[in-house]
């Protein structure tokens, strides 16, 4: 069953990993830029298989959000404590 991806970055070094951020974002399935870095993405990908083929063109310290609106799950790399934890505090299912 496809999943609804929503995934938003934030890039450390835009110029040496943008092109292949989107090249990895695309490669998940049908997606539609909403705007500069966030993307809608249909596809058969978890938010955390995404997050594992997207993370290995981003540089360590980017920011990366993946919200998994079929199965309502969400995983993130480099947000700070308190987003993180605000970001469970107020998840709900």
């Amino acid at each position: 069953m496809p999943n609804n991806l929503f995934i938003t970055y934030q890039l450390t070094e835009p110029e040496a990993h943008q092109a292949k951020v989107l090249k990895a974002i695309q490669a998940l399935g049908n997606s539609t830029q909403l705007h500069a870095s966030c993307w809608y993405v249909n596809s058969s990908h978890t938010a955390s298989s995404a997050a594992e083929r997207i993370g290995g063109a981003m540089h360590p310290k980017d920011i990366l959000v993946i919200a998994d609106t079929t199965n309502n799950s969400s995983i993130w790399h480099n947000l700070s404590e308190a987003q993180a934890i605000r970001v469970k505090q107020n998840w709900k299912i």
